[in-house]
């Protein structure tokens, strides 16, 4: 695909955040790219946040966030990137179909006898 041409290209770009600073700094970054990319080279980024709540501070140290998925690949983890390298790393995924990162889907929930659900992930 041509990015110069007049058509609009997409670019999905899911993040995985938690509620610290880091996060924060990635997910406005990302906004102020995504505008500029719109404006000047017809690249439409759809932004898809993912909050994620702990309850215990040893699992948020192992996840490492903020992630950042684009169209499906983990592209940076634990960091925000440079403007530089956010873009580069958008503009470099264009020809690849848009998908979200999560490649499994809930078929069914079931009740247990304590009254939480039991979900098979596909």
């Amino acid at each position: 695909m041509n990015i110069e041409s007049d058509d609009i290209v997409k670019v999905v770009v899911e993040l995985y955040l938690d509620l610290s600073e880091e996060s924060d700094n990635a997910l406005r970054l990302v906004f102020n790219i995504a505008e500029e990319l719109l404006d000047k080279h017809n690249i439409w980024v759809e932004i898809i946040p993912v909050h994620v709540w702990f309850t215990d501070p040893i699992e948020q140290e192992a996840m490492d966030l903020p992630k950042i998925f684009i169209n499906g690949k983990l592209r940076f983890i634990g960091r925000t990137p440079t403007r530089r390298e956010l873009i580069e790393a958008i503009k470099e995924h264009i020809n690849i179909p848009p998908r979200r990162a999560s490649a499994w889907e809930i078929t069914y929930t079931r009740i247990l006898d304590g009254g939480l659900p039991q979900v098979a992930e596909v």
